[in-house]
Parts: C-alpha cells; structure tokens; sequence
C-alpha cells in the first residue's frame, strides 16, 4: 500500500510540474515564427516575453536571433508540441510566420501602419486587424483568417494555401493563387484577382473595380 501511495504522489507531482507556467523575457523582436504544432497567443505588451503552459513546457525552445523569435519543440520532441501553450508579450511585430501545424492567434486587435503574415506546412494565423498595408503568404496548406478593417492588401497563394478574408473589409486587394490554393477576399474600391492551373477566388464586398487575369484553369467568383 506504502508503494501505491508513492506512485500516485510521484505521478501527481509530476503533473503539478508539467503543467507550472514558465515565464522567459526574450529582448525585443519584429518577428515571431513558430514550429511543431505549437499554439501562441499573441498580446500585445510593454515587454517582451513569452509565459509556456501546458504539456511539455520544459521542452520548449525559445532563440531571438536579431529580432526574430523561433518558438520550437526541442529537436527530440519534434511535431509534438500539440498540447503546448505560449502567450508571446510583444512591444512592436511585423511579420507572423506559422510553420508545420503551428497556430498563431491575435485576439486584440492588431493595430499598426504594416503587417506581413505568412503561413506553410499547415501552420494556421488567426488575426484581427487594423492596418493600413497587408501582405499575406500562404502555401503548402497553410491557412490565414483574418478579420477587420485595412486599407491594402496582397495576398498570394500557392499548393493549396487558404485564405479566410471574408471579414477583412479592405478598400484595395491583390491576389494571386495557383496551384490549388484558395482565397475568399472582401474589398470595397478595388479587388485586382490573377489565377492559375486550379486556384480558386472569391470576391466579397462588391468593389467599384474588379480585375481578372485566369491561366491554365483556376475560377474566379465575384458575389
């Protein structure tokens, strides 16, 4: 009986641990780009710092190279990050980069004159924005979701990137899809689409000027 009671306290210790917060300052970034199925909250801040909860906390590497922030499972935890959890304080971030499975959410409301977002290999951005000039990625099947208000964006999308701007109200948008990917864009004064070999876009918003240029396949749709 004596062992049992050891087990289950070694057990229940062991979780207390796995799951305690650890908070890192990581020094001033312009850009974060995150790996391994990792989910990131981003929050805006006058610090810059990084709060790991969740599962394997321990295991989780975090580099500011010049500016950029790699968020990472450590190498023999690879694609494991699943059931990890990060809250990146930052003071200023141009650039959103979601790698392999990795999902990256703004919940406030991002505002700030440029932003430049990129997905691939399945990562996935969740965004609410005010800005005045957008420029999205996405391949590989990585997904971009955005929503609010910006006055320019560009987009472009490649081996089955996805798109989700159905929300975003802009005043100009280009997009450029090939190769399977898909974009579902709103804009009010301009929308500017180019498809190839299979892309797939959607215009929202009935703009005052629509523009397709469609190659080898594709379809553009305007609603």
């Amino acid at each position: 009986m004596k062992h049992i009671f050891t087990c289950i306290f070694c057990v229940l210790a062991y979780a207390v641990t796995a799951q305690t917060p650890i908070e890192k300052q990581v020094g001033d970034f312009d850009e974060v780009k995150v790996f391994d199925l990792i989910e990131i909250n981003l929050i805006k801040s006058e610090e810059s710092k990084v709060v790991i909860t969740g599962a394997d906390t321990e295991d989780v590497e975090i580099v500011n190279k010049r500016g950029k922030l790699k968020i990472r499972m450590k190498f023999d935890r690879i694609f494991d990050g699943s059931q990890t959890f990060v809250e990146v304080y930052y003071k200023d971030v141009d650039i959103i980069d979601a790698n392999e499975g990795a999902i990256i959410v703004a919940n406030e409301t991002m505002t700030q004159p440029y932003l430049k977002l990129k997905a691939q290999e399945g990562g996935r951005i969740i965004a609410n924005l005010e800005v005045d000039n957008l420029d999205s990625r996405a391949v590989t099947g990585g997904i971009i979701e955005t929503s609010g208000k910006v006055k320019h964006q560009e987009i472009v999308l490649n081996t089955g990137g996805i798109y989700e701007g159905k929300k975003l109200l802009t005043e100009q948008t280009k997009v450029k899809v090939s190769a399977g990917g898909e974009a579902y864009v709103s804009a009010s004064v301009l929308a500017d689409a180019r498809v190839r070999a299979g892309g797939y876009i959607e215009i929202h918003g009935d703009p005052e000027t629509v523009k397709k240029n469609k190659v080898f396949g594709g379809k553009i749709k305007v609603k």
